[in-house]
């Protein structure tokens, strides 16, 4: 399979550069973003800890 890319070209005929240098820049922001939402869900749940259930009412006497 055969995919044809077009290149993006200013006025002049070259090729855009600081439309690509701003692509890359989106594109790492929205990597970092996710990177760091995933870290954050991560880091969270290594502090979640289940609490012992309560017991109301007489313990028994062993």
């Amino acid at each position: 399979m055969h995919t044809q890319h077009s290149i993006k070209t200013d006025s002049t005929g070259n090729v855009d550069t600081q439309y690509y240098i701003d692509r890359a820049y989106q594109m790492r922001r929205e990597y970092n973003a996710e990177l760091f939402a995933s870290t954050k869900r991560f880091v969270k749940s290594l502090f979640r800890m289940e609490l012992p259930k309560l017991h109301i009412g007489r313990h028994a006497h062993h």
